[in-house]
């Protein structure tokens, strides 16, 4: 494999082996090679005019490739962006599409691609080509990135069915998994080759450590001696030429040692002692067998990775595709875009387009509709000069470039946007006095260059044409080249001021035509499709600060019939724009109108369901108190045989009736929901209660939201935040809803419900009750004051949970407790009534208390 085949990208997403001088040429709209048009004989001698250059920077293409590269999480990922070749076959762009949305999908997820370590090593692949070899850091840096490529490859392979476009990159990822587990240990964690996976190696640096200590024992004594230590400037080891030296005075006996080096000051020599040579000479060839060993290593590597080459290029190939579509996703995010329809039928239907540019400087675009199709395959803008037509026209090139790389579009949900193979763009002034090129003569060359380009799926876009010449010839020629590239199948889109080139849309149906609204004196920058919009050149130089005696002379040297057909027109078509903007505010008011309605059947039928649920909930808790109550009295009347009281029985009996009677009665309906405040139309004036401001609302957003202008600031408020205003333009307060109180908490199921009903204040003798362990505190034995916190503590939790009787057991004793407990009675608060119990209850050592 040569160093150009490893260059050339095998990829169709990708051009990042491509050198930059071929990226750079490739053409923006169309890779298929266009025979350009002979000279004239005035152009003989002339540049050669690249109209795909043109063409980019009249659109301000660069800008976002520029932008696009910055998603990039590579640096080869960013310059193929930079240089990015437009898809052109539909199934790419499909591709492409599906990629951007299932990473969409996996970043919901908090998945990412692993695109670290994936670096630009195309000199490296080169080198081993060629056969040549790596040095050790380029080695370690190529095995990092085919290691990171094989952790890409195995994500993309676990990718599966819920992502198949990716997942289908997996495979492609098919470096030699041999290969792979070798590189996977040639490195230890200094970056150093591995001494585990060469175990030889490994031997031969143990062999150097072991000549290495020796040596620096043996120096170590010598620092250690007394007669050796006069002769030492310092007492340290340190390493001259590859060898263990000691810092020595000048003055020493050179018969000690070998000198390797001397000091910048001449008063230290660093020798070798003698005694260590040996062994020093042993450990340099030691080190030598390790050089060798590693060099031998390192071809091995390098020859294993040169015979992986293809596979190497592959991955790296498709790597860059999984960068560039995480840019096309990144970019998409930012612009906040749409994936479109795309076909090929020439198509072009825009709904809320929005200008790139503008939004990636966060600029707040108009958004607007555009439609270009096989029934009107020409659109003429019209309306004043700063009024947006330059913008939208340029909005529409820009989208199909957009398409052809892959890029969501900036435009609301249901937009089809076709395949163009040629996107031909004439904006600004090719003025070139070094090229004898006036305005007039560069828009022709464009023409001319365009109606040779134009054809079936090709887009021409013209700002301002004819401009530079004589009004009534350039309009002629403007409106010929019109029909012409109209004529050769293509799809047309011009701005223009010339009335002859707007009477286009009324003599010739292939032309729709479409006015930039002028309302209240300035541009809204709102394109108005079926208007024919004036240029309001007066207005606009007003508003430009031209002198006005120049803009009042300008107006006299009108005749009069023109000056008052001018004004009438204008007077017209202001008429109009008020007229629309009327329209639009009772559209977006019976818009609003209808989401409320919506909003309120939405509601109503939450409440309707609310209503049913809390009837079943309370069917199931009287259910389950009824099912309760039937257990109890089975318990009541198990004990009733063993002890009749017939008139306990009945009572209980009595309550299940009183309970089944309550099942029958319908729960209460809830409350009716709470009024909402009126909905707002555009232009309205409010006051903002948290500015205390008053503004005027700009737009009604959905979930009862409002875009507000308040002096020269733009918000977005709920629509409780504003008051409307009064005939003087106060605020009006708020309607004050009625406070209702919170709804009764649904009855908990108890443990046990009251057998016996209280009757308030009742004779003592009326008292009745069924002693049982739950109802009955036992206090003998305790003080009378904890005997007391007891009871009051019992009789509350009794209390709570509906038994109407509790029993005190107090006992005989010297009889201070019982006197203290039903002294106590008739002012603790839980008593409705007591007594002492009488011989079949258990007696006077029991007190039944009443609740109440």
């Amino acid at each position: 494999m040569t160093p150009a085949a490893i260059r050339a990208a095998p990829s169709s997403s990708s051009v990042i082996w491509m050198s930059p001088d071929t990226a750079a040429s490739a053409p923006l709209a169309d890779p298929r090679p266009t025979a350009a048009p002979a000279p004239s004989p005035g152009e003989q001698g002339a540049p050669a005019f690249d109209l795909w250059a043109h063409s980019r920077r009249a659109l301000d293409w660069p800008v976002l490739l520029e932008r696009l590269a910055g998603h990039a999480h590579t640096i080869p990922g960013a310059e193929a962006a930079r240089n990015l070749r437009l898809a052109a076959e539909l199934d790419e762009v499909q591709r492409a599409y599906a990629e951007v949305q299932e990473l969409e999908a996996l970043a919901a997820l908090l998945e990412r691609p692993p695109m670290g370590g994936i670096v630009d090593c195309a000199p490296l692949l080169s080198r081993l080509d060629r056969g040549g070899l790596l040095d050790l850091p380029e080695l370690r840096e190529l095995v990092g990135v085919v290691l990171a490529l094989d952790r890409l490859g195995g994500w993309l392979r676990e990718l599966g069915e819920a992502q198949p476009t990716l997942a289908a990159r997996g495979p492609r990822f098919c470096i030699e998994a041999e290969l792979i587990k070798l590189l996977s240990v040639a490195f230890d964690e200094l970056g150093e080759l591995s001494s585990r996976a060469f175990p030889e190696l490994g031997r031969l640096r143990q062999r150097c450590a072991q000549l290495e200590a020796q040596i620096r024992d043996m120096l170590e004594e010598y620092l250690r001696d007394e007669a050796f230590g006069q002769h030492l400037q310092d007492r340290f080891i340190t390493e001259r030429e590859g060898r263990f030296v000691l810092p020595m005075k000048v003055s020493a006996p050179r018969a000690l040692g070998i000198v390797h080096a001397t000091s910048q000051t001449g008063e230290t020599v660093f020798m070798e002692p003698a005694a260590v040579v040996v062994r020093s000479n042993l450990l340099r060839e030691a080190r030598f067998a390790v050089e060798r060993e590693v060099r031998r290593i390192i071809a091995e590597l390098c020859g294993r990775l040169g015979a992986a080459l293809p596979q190497i290029t592959d991955a790296l190939d498709e790597a860059l595709a999984v960068d560039l579509a995480l840019c096309r996703q990144g970019l998409g995010r930012e612009l906040e875009g749409v994936i479109p329809e795309v076909r090929r039928g020439g198509v072009m239907r825009l709904r809320q387009a929005r200008h790139p540019v503008l939004v990636l400087r966060g600029v707040d675009v108009v958004a607007n509709d555009l439609r270009l199709d096989g029934r009107q395959p020409g659109l003429i803008l019209t309306g004043p000069n700063t009024g947006g037509k330059t913008v939208a026209m340029k909005t529409l090139g820009l989208m199909a470039l957009l398409v052809r790389a892959g890029v969501p579009l900036p435009a609301a949900e249901g937009c089809r946007v076709d395949l163009f193979d040629r996107v031909v763009a004439d904006v600004g002034d090719l003025q070139d006095v070094s090229g004898d090129l006036s305005t007039f003569s560069g828009h022709v060359r464009v023409l001319k260059a365009a109606l040779a380009a134009a054809g079936p799926h090709s887009l021409i876009l013209l700002d301002e044409a004819g401009v530079g010449t004589d009004p009534a010839q350039g309009a002629a020629i403007a409106r010929a080249a019109l029909e012409a590239l109209i004529g050769a199948g293509g799809r047309v889109c011009a701005t223009t001021h010339y009335a002859e080139v707007k009477a286009l849309s009324a003599a010739d149906p292939r032309f729709g035509i479409a006015a930039a609204q002028y309302a209240h004196g300035r541009p809204t920058y709102r394109m108005e499709p079926g208007h024919i919009g004036q240029s309001h050149a007066f207005s606009i130089a007003r508003q430009l600060a031209l002198p006005e005696p120049v803009v009042t002379r300008a107006r006299e040297l009108l005749d009069e019939g023109t000056r008052q057909l001018g004004d009438l027109t204008e007077a017209l078509e202001a008429a109009q724009a008020e007229a629309r903007l009327a329209a639009a505010r009772l559209d977006a008011q019976a818009e609003a109108l209808a989401q409320r309605e919506k909003r309120l059947e939405r509601k109503e039928k939450e409440v309707a369901h609310r209503k049913q649920q809390l009837e079943q909930e309370v069917a199931k808790n009287f259910a389950r108190r009824l099912k309760d109550r039937e257990e109890e009295v089975k318990g009541l009347i198990a004990a009733l045989q063993e002890r009749p009281d017939l008139s306990l029985a009945g009572r209980s009996l009595k309550q299940i009736r009183d309970i089944q009677e309550e099942l029958r009665t319908p729960p209460p309906a809830p409350p009716p929901p709470e009024p909402e405040p009126t909905p707002l139309v555009v232009g309205e004036r409010v006051h903002l209660r948290t500015l205390d401001r008053v503004g005027e609302v700009a737009a009604i957003l959905p979930k009862d939201r409002y875009e507000l202008t308040v002096g020269g600031l733009r918000l977005k408020l709920p629509r409780e935040e504003l008051l409307r205003l009064d005939g003087r333009g106060r605020p009006i307060p708020a309607p004050v809803r009625e406070a209702r109180p919170a709804p009764a908490p649904a009855p908990a199921a108890a443990p046990a419900a009251p057998l016996i009903h209280k009757a308030p204040q009742v004779d003592h003798k009326e008292l009745q009750g069924l002693r049982m362990d739950a109802n009955t505190l036992d206090l003998r034995g305790v003080r009378v004051d904890e005997a007391l916190a007891m009871a009051a503590d019992f009789l509350d939790r009794l209390a709570l949970t509906g038994l109407p009787v509790a029993f005190l057991l107090h006992g005989h004793g010297t009889g201070a407790l019982k006197k203290a407990v039903r002294d106590w009675l008739p002012t603790c608060g839980y008593a409705d009534a007591w007594r002492p119990c009488y011989p079949g209850e258990g007696g006077d050592a029991y007190t039944i208390v009443g609740l109440r």
